[in-house]
């Protein structure tokens, strides 16, 4: 790289330590060492801030090189911070079998295939309908067809189709930042981040594809190609449906008759994915299952959980199933009125609007998974607001429930990561108010 020999040194020690990090977080980890693994993550957030602040220019691609390798160290790993793995082969296998996952809860079906008795002790979805969409349906499918004796190899399929999504990110990012008129290091923010790293090619979460066509398509948006672009879109929505949540922000950067035709173009193209698994059952199943997220689960939550304690002070029980429909509804109400809010005219205010509507959305909500803030870290690059790279480190704090065999979540650690994310994202939005999203959408080009 184009450094000076201080700054080389201090490269490879930084990198040499991240190495051995994500190795032993890919092959040697037990998730229920909290201290180990906040210890490596503070040493990769070190790496990253380090790598993204010395970079220049000319290194640009070196460290993107670097990136895909970091992604090429798990090829062979099996997730060691998550088990819905098991949920994504046994979806496969189904479908392998010619039965469509949307029908039957795990404990229903009779048929027998490869590894079944392990991939049901290690489902955490024994007592609901899938929820994943027909995007993520089809890879689950491929790894089982490719490899249907090996969950292992089930999981290298599928994480191939991860890491291809990354790399693809990795190489339209700086393109599309380049077009916007935008620093094109800024892509490091998202290339170089940890917990993206960890969890998409470590844990085989699936917003790196998610990502990927969002990306695709806000680039063909930008190209004037809203048609190709409304198609992406309906692929990102089908892999994992927080997409559709970006949708009404097409009504304020499109004209109403070029937003009309995307909207139809999308709806057609999502409709169409979803056809191969439609019978009677599909909607019903598929809604029952998306309900538990407002009513059911909670883990990491913030605002939630401050009022699930003023209702068990009230009422003496929790509140969930009344609190949570109620936050639900309040954050699409907070993200419609975001998005909708005035006419935006740059790509810079396009991104903001989006990144402040997904995160009310998460502040709201009943749970807030690590990955989830993998989103808000990719938008983030096309804005000054750095406040999701420091969400993306506290948000590990959530996994000391892990830790203890009565999965007990620790509310300090849930504390400190909230106020110190919101408190830094009020920093940011009062430092400079004539850079307010709240205030205007100008265009910024910041590292």
């Amino acid at each position: 790289m184009q450094l000076n020999n201080s700054l080389f040194t201090k490269s490879l020690i930084f990198q040499s330590a991240a190495v051995a990090c994500y190795f032993y977080i890919g092959y040697d980890f037990n998730r229920e060492n909290f201290f180990g693994l906040l210890a490596c993550f503070s040493i990769l957030f070190a790496t990253y801030l380090f790598l993204v602040k010395s970079a220049k220019s000319k290194s640009l691609d070196q460290l993107m090189v670097i990136a895909v390798l970091y992604r090429l160290f798990f090829i062979l790993s099996i997730p060691t911070l998550s088990d819905d793995y098991f949920r994504f082969i046994w979806d496969g296998q189904l479908i392998l079998n010619s039965i469509n996952p949307f029908d039957f809860l795990p404990s229903e079906v009779s048929v027998e295939f490869p590894n079944k008795a392990e991939l049901l002790a290690g489902m955490n979805s024994l007592n609901y309908y899938t929820i994943y969409p027909p995007v993520a349906q089809i890879i689950y499918f491929l790894g089982a067809w490719l490899s249907p004796n090996s969950i292992l190899g089930s999981i290298v399929v599928m994480r191939s189709f991860v890491i291809a999504a990354e790399v693809g990110i990795i190489i339209l990012l700086p393109k599309l930042l380049q077009l916007l008129k935008m620093n094109p290091l800024n892509s490091l923010w998202y290339a170089l981040n940890p917990l993206v790293i960890i969890e998409l090619s470590g844990n085989l979460h699936f917003e790196g594809i998610v990502l990927f066509f969002f990306l695709l398509a806000v680039y063909l948006l930008a190209l004037q190609k809203e048609k190709l672009s409304a198609v992406a879109w309906a692929f990102a929505a089908a892999t994992k449906l927080i997409p559709i949540f970006f949708l009404p922000i097409i009504l304020r950067k499109l004209s109403f008759k070029k937003a009309a035709l995307f909207y139809s173009v999308f709806g057609i193209a999502f409709v169409a994915l979803w056809i191969p698994f439609y019978n009677s059952t599909l909607l019903p199943h598929f809604l029952q299952s998306v309900s538990l997220y407002s009513k059911t689960f909670e883990f990491n939550a913030s605002v939630y959980y401050i009022i699930r304690a003023i209702g068990f002070e009230a009422t003496g029980w929790n509140i969930i199933e009344t609190a949570g429909p109620w936050l639900a509804i309040t954050a699409y109400l907070a993200i419609l009125i975001i998005l909708l809010k005035k006419k935006i005219i740059s790509w810079n205010g396009f991104f903001i609007a989006l990144l402040f509507a997904i995160s009310v959305y998460y502040l709201l909500a009943l749970i807030v998974h690590p990955w989830y803030s993998i989103t808000l870290v990719f938008l983030a690059v096309f804005t000054r607001f750095r406040f999701p790279m420091l969400w993306s480190f506290l948000v590990v704090l959530s996994y000391w429930a892990y830790s203890n065999p009565a999965f007990q979540e620790n509310f300090w650690l849930i504390a400190l990561e909230y106020i110190a994310v919101i408190g830094f994202a009020i920093w940011e939005l009062m430092k400079d108010q004539n850079k307010s999203p709240i205030l205007n959408f100008q265009k910024s080009n910041y590292l």
